[in-house]
């Protein structure tokens, strides 16, 4: 039961006080304004409020909302679109909260996580003094706040077991619509305002981009997704929770096949294989072995005969060049070509970390360097996250990421081993599976620094974490 109480007289000084410095900060900067006007509304809102529902119903919303991006913009204000808006909010809503006398729930297991996260966007924040481009640079790092806080935020609000099966409810749903908005794509040939696709001749632009405005961005969702439906029939007994997993491996799989993206190919077979060999070597979960190989074939039917040109999904000619790794061997030999062109930002981004002594070039001023150079072909994006992170922030920022990933990797594969609890056990596996897959799924995007499945996949490595040091019956 949450407890509830009036506003002190303090606390109405407050509001007082905020809205007459918003009322002044307006006339000067307008945003400014708005931002201690909203914090001053805040304030009076979560007094006397259960504030615990209100953070849970607010940090899932933000979650669909990070997934649907620009899709749900201001008319006329393509940057003001719902999830900078909700995250706005509820950072000044924890602030209200805290000012009018709340506390921060805090949990085991989230010190050291949050630590990684924190240090990598201090130092991204200093990275700004010797970045070329300062507004660049502060928007990287902007963009790492915002994205590691709403990750932290959901393993915050969905730390026991029932709110951890909401947040996989609400994300399934919007799976659905998202593979809905594909089906749309490719059947009727439907496209929303912000793929990058509309309005060319489906001949030739035959992909589906969903809600991410390219095939390789909607590519590297399903595969991030992917695992959480995988295990669905491996793990649980329920016939309703396998009937969602196989519908929803059988979606997930036939929508990647019309992205045309080889690095998540690539990280469709990193998450098979890491699927049979976590399973065969754990000697208490043997018996799931069964159950792992019939999905593992059923993925590698369903996939491996469409690429060829034949299969159950029958692809376009185009579709099935796309798949072609011998032309993309070509193309890394001769240097043309997307094979060519990803290998020169490669020799790009590593030329200009050893040109900054390690340090990198400053947060988000990789696409401004590459940019200048002749040798990017044109593209300034790394397409490389793994590289994005390394050059933006040099070794530190680098090792920053890979000690959250190798803790969130650890923690998840020690769950899906050690946990009794099938829930536990179900996040730890797949969460591992996809971490591993996106090895090379984080080849896809051009940028990873706000893409939103990448960190809603951290936060539900975090919720495994969480769940996993709860004591378990």
């Amino acid at each position: 039961m949450v407890q509830t109480r009036a506003l002190p007289p303090a606390g109405w000084a407050l509001v007082g006080g905020l809205a007459l410095v918003a009322a002044a900060a307006s006339m000067v900067a307008p945003f400014a304004g708005l931002a201690l006007a909203l914090l001053a509304l805040a304030v009076t809102v979560v007094r006397g409020r259960p504030v615990q529902r209100l953070g849970t119903v607010g940090i899932l919303a933000t979650a669909v909302a990070a997934i649907v991006g620009p899709n749900l913009a201001v008319p006329g204000a393509p940057w003001l679109f719902a999830f900078r808006i909700l995250i706005v909010v509820l950072g000044l809503g924890a602030l209200a909260y805290v000012l009018v006398g709340g506390s921060v729930p805090w949990v085991s297991g989230l010190g050291r996580p949050t630590a990684f996260v924190s240090l990598w966007v201090i130092w991204s924040a200093l990275s700004i003094g010797w970045s070329e481009d300062h507004v660049a640079a502060a928007r990287w790092t902007l963009f790492l706040a915002m994205m590691g806080a709403m990750a932290i935020g959901l393993a915050l609000a969905c730390r026991t077991p029932k709110r951890a099966t909401l947040l996989l409810k609400v994300l399934g749903i919007t799976f659905g619509v998202a593979v809905g908005i594909a089906m749309a794509e490719l059947v009727l040939g439907v496209r929303l305002p912000t793929s990058a696709l509309l309005g060319r001749d489906r001949a030739v632009a035959f992909g589906a981009t969903s809600l991410f405005g390219n095939q390789n961005n909607f590519a590297t969702y399903l595969t991030l997704s992917l695992p959480y439906f995988l295990m669905l029939p491996i793990v649980f007994r329920d016939v309703r929770l396998r009937a969602v997993g196989l519908a929803g491996t059988t979606a997930a799989l036939g929508a990647l096949l019309y992205t045309g993206s080889k690095s998540n190919l690539l990280a469709l077979a990193i998450i098979l294989i890491a699927l049979l060999a976590l399973i065969s070597t754990d000697r208490r979960r043997r018996g799931l072995l069964i159950g792992a190989g019939a999905v593992a074939l059923l993925a590698a039917v369903i996939v491996i005969p469409s690429v060829l040109g034949g299969g159950i999904i029958k692809l376009p000619d185009r579709a099935v060049s796309k798949f072609n790794f011998g032309l993309l061997g070509s193309q890394l030999k001769t240097d043309t070509g997307s094979g060519g062109v990803r290998n020169s930002l490669l020799r790009d981004g590593l030329d200009l970390v050893a040109e900054s002594g390690g340090l990198g070039v400053g947060a988000g001023n990789a696409e401004t360097r590459v940019k200048s150079l002749s040798a990017g072909g044109g593209v300034a994006n790394l397409h490389n996250w793994w590289l994005e992170v390394l050059v933006n922030g040099g070794l530190v920022g680098f090792a920053l990421w890979l000690g959250l990933y190798f803790m969130l990797l650890r923690a998840c594969l020690q769950a899906g081993r050690r946990a009794r609890e099938p829930l536990v056990r179900y996040l730890g596996l797949a969460g591992a599976l996809s971490l591993l897959g996106f090895i090379m799924g984080a080849l896809g995007p051009s940028t990873a620094i706000h893409f939103a499945p990448m960190w809603i996949t951290v936060a539900l490595a975090l919720v495994t974490l969480v769940l996993a040091r709860r004591p378990q019956t």
